[in-house]
C-alpha cells in the first residue's frame, strides 16, 4: 500500500460514495411506493452493498485486488462498520446530547473507517 495513492483513492472513494448515496436513495424512495419503509431500506442497503462490492475493486481502488474473496471481504467490512456505526451513534448521542452532532460525527468516523479498511483489503500485497 503506497502513500502516494491515498489522495486519488480518497477522491474516488468520496465520488463513489456520493453515487452510491444517490442510487440507494432512489431505490429507497421508489420502494416506498409499494413497500413498507423497513423493507425498502433493507433493499436499498443491499443494493448499496452490491454496488460497493462490484464497483470499488476496479473503479475506486484500480490496480488492487479484484477476486471474489476480496469483494466479499469488502462487503463484510462495510457491514461490520455499519454495526460499529450504530454503536458509535448511540454512544455519541449520549455523550454529546445532540442527535445532529452525533450523526455527523458518526458519519465522519464511519466514512474514514470504511475508506481505510476497504483500501487495506483491496491494496494489500498479493
Amino acid at each position: 500500500m503506497t502513500i502516494d495513492r491515498i489522495g486519488p483513492d480518497a477522491i474516488r472513494f468520496l465520488v463513489a460514495g456520493g453515487l452510491n448515496t444517490v442510487l440507494t436513495s432512489a431505490v429507497y424512495f421508489a420502494g416506498l411506493t409499494v413497500l413498507p419503509p423497513v423493507v425498502s431500506y433493507t433493499i436499498a442497503w443491499l443494493v448499496g452493498l452490491a454496488f460497493v462490492m462490484v464497483f470499488y475493486p476496479e473503479r475506486v481502488f484500480p490496480g488492487g485486488r479484484t477476486g471474489l474473496a476480496d469483494r466479499l471481504a469488502v462487503g463484510g467490512s462495510i457491514a461490520a462498520v455499519f454495526v460499529a456505526g450504530l454503536a458509535t451513534l448511540h454512544l455519541l448521542e449520549r455523550a454529546l446530547q445532540s442527535r445532529t452532532v452525533a450523526f455527523f460525527a458518526t458519519l465522519a468516523i464511519t466514512t474514514i473507517l470504511n475508506f481505510l479498511v476497504s483500501r487495506w483489503i483491496l491494496r494489500r500485497q498479493r
